[in-house]
């Protein structure tokens, strides 16, 4: 590990607010061209690097690549100018993030639970190539946070991991792979379990745990990139392409896979074909054309090293194999003499449109027969015979429809109810209770939240064990509910926390939160040897006015309220209420 002194002759240091829980924290960026890659790979890894100060050959510079919150563990890339002006314009930049993904961050950094705080604990790992891959993971989950995802950035940081693996013997010569990948193993489906969901997932993220793993999921995400590619220059096509190819290449390499020959071939051939169709084209000049030449003259030589590979591991030739020898002649298309003249003048070009023949559903039918066809009657047989099933179908389906319309009703009430408090969770306060009472504003009145943290539900964890720890979150809902009043309802929120709900405004909701914290701080709840105060965090969020005209982002804000309020009520050392000043929603 370097000492703060030796960091700062490498490296920008930023203390920013986190954006999420906005805790202040020191970040350390890497100066510009401190660590210059000079060899690279064909996908991009530095063989070597220029540093920009002596003795510091042995650091792997992505190290530096991840600035991490240590409370909430939100983390972002350094190299990312908005992340690192998050603190500026905190409320803009939440609004890029997804409201559950915000919560459940929130959330884990109360509770010390979650996929972010288990990965958070790996950086204070004495292996530097464990924090790193947690450091990696972490900003992997972070950017799944987003409500726009990046295909594109999932690839590059999956690509970086794989550079992690392949550096080992060079910048991790101390770490054992099997020792490291143990760490990591056991959070691998919390890690899926716990990501918002995104309609632009090709595959769910995951733990990648060896170089291939990573390279995977790394050409997946450049794949899907290279589909939604739509007004790209041409240029960026290309690189693209070669990319795929190269990465493609390198698993070919580890695995002798033949779809992955079979993909690198295709994205070598693909890249050769579009480099000759521009230079084919008379019209296009300048730059474009010579790095045309260049990317040409990479992918035919590494072309024809795939298939040397290919056939000194027994492979033969194949089919349906692309061809990753240049052809004599190409005809220039349309769609590359279209890109590569935008390109040239600076400017993205659409790609062409698909063309596709619309099959007819039915063919024309065939003229009515007279009266007197024989045919008439066969046919009209046939015709009724089909309205009668076509009948029986949809009494069938309306009949499912209905059983699966009970099933769900059942299903909702289950996922309605927490199974070991029998209390209603949080899906039924967020769906259910806070839309209705909002709903019904303001002409039921003020409303308040209170979010009860029990401080003590880790320790009994810790010294009793998890089965425990749930008997004690039982009893204690049933101690909670003796204290509601008349007009208040309990929810159990997650792990040791619960919310109240009641009609009040802003002054009687402090009282009442005073009160609550007094009760509950002098008493305490025992199961066989174990027993546990009850002193609580508590925060408190009254809704007085509302002036959002929908009722799902009121309740989005106070439940975050609600997490914001908790968390800073457990910092300052618990049993202490923290009241939200905001009222209007």
């Amino acid at each position: 590990m370097l000492s703060e002194q030796e960091l700062l002759q490498i490296c920008s240091r930023y203390e920013l607010a986190c954006p999420v829980c906005e805790t202040k924290n020191d970040y350390f960026r890497l100066k510009r061209d401190m660590a210059r890659g000079v060899e690279t790979e064909g996908d991009g890894h530095p063989l070597t690097y220029k540093w920009g100060k002596p003795g510091f050959d042995s650091i792997d510079p992505l190290q530096f690549f991840w600035g991490v919150c240590q409370k909430c563990r939100f983390t972002g890339d350094l190299n990312d100018a908005k992340f690192r002006q998050a603190d500026r314009m905190i409320k803009q930049y939440r609004a890029t993030l997804h409201g559950d993904g915000l919560r459940q961050l929130l959330m884990a950094a109360a509770t010390g639970k979650g996929i972010a705080q288990s990965l958070g604990k790996r950086l204070d790992d004495r292996d530097i190539m464990v924090q790193a891959i947690a450091k990696f993971h972490l900003g992997i989950y972070s950017t799944c946070l987003r409500l726009n995802l990046s295909s594109g950035n999932l690839a590059r940081y999956y690509l970086r991991i794989a550079w992690l693996f392949r550096d080992q013997e060079r910048f991790y010569p101390d770490s054992d792979l099997e020792s490291v990948s143990s760490k990591f193993v056991k959070l691998r489906k919390r890690f899926k379990g716990e990501l918002p969901a995104h309609k632009d997932y090709p595959i769910l993220p995951g733990i990648a745990l060896s170089e291939v793993e990573a390279l995977r999921f790394s050409r997946t995400y450049f794949e899907r990139n290279y589909e939604l590619l739509k007004d790209a220059k041409v240029e960026d096509e290309l690189r693209l392409r070669l990319l795929l190819a190269e990465i493609g290449f390198r698993l070919y390499e580890l695995t002798s896979d033949p779809v992955d020959y079979k993909k690198a071939s295709f994205f070598f051939s693909g890249t050769i074909q579009q480099c000759l169709g521009i230079l084919s084209d008379k019209s296009i000049i300048g730059g474009v054309v010579n790095r045309a030449r260049e990317m040409l003259e990479k992918a035919g030589e590494r072309g024809r090293e795939l298939r040397a590979l290919h056939k000194e591991r027994g492979g033969g030739d194949v089919d349906d194999e692309a061809e990753v020898e240049a052809p004599a002649k190409a005809k220039t298309t349309k769609k590359a003499k279209k890109s590569a003249k935008s390109a040239s003048n600076g400017k993205g070009a659409k790609p062409e449109a698909k063309k596709s023949a619309a099959k007819p559903v039915e063919e024309a039918p065939a003229p009515a027969p007279a009266l007197g066809d024989d045919r008439s009657a066969s046919e009209r047989d046939k015709a009724t015979r089909q309205i009668s099933l076509l009948t029986e179908q949809v009494t069938d389906l309306k009949t499912r429809l209905e059983e699966l319309e009970q099933d769900n009703t059942k299903w909702r009430q289950r996922i309605g109810r927490d199974p070991l408090t029998g209390l209603p969770n949080r899906i039924a306060l967020l769906t259910i209770q806070m839309p209705k009472i909002i709903k019904a504003f303001p002409d039921g009145g003020p409303f308040t939240c209170i979010v009860i943290g029990l401080d003590q539900v880790a320790r009994v964890n810790l010294e009793h064990g998890w089965t425990m720890g749930d008997r004690i979150l039982k009893a204690s809902a049933k101690g909670l509910l003796k204290i509601c009043g008349e007009g208040e309802e309990l929810y159990r929120m997650d792990g040791a926390n619960f919310v109240l709900t009641g009609r009040m405004d802003g002054n009687a909701a402090r009282q009442r939160a005073s009160e609550m914290r007094r009760a509950l701080g002098g008493s305490s709840v025992r199961v066989e040897e174990a027993a546990m105060p009850m002193a609580s965090s508590l925060g408190v969020v009254t809704v007085e006015q509302k002036v959002s005209s929908s009722d799902k982002e009121v309740t989005s804000a106070v439940y975050t309220a609600l997490l914001h309020s908790l968390y800073r009520a457990k910092e300052k050392g618990g049993n202490t209420a923290e009241i939200h000043s905001i009222t209007r929603f």
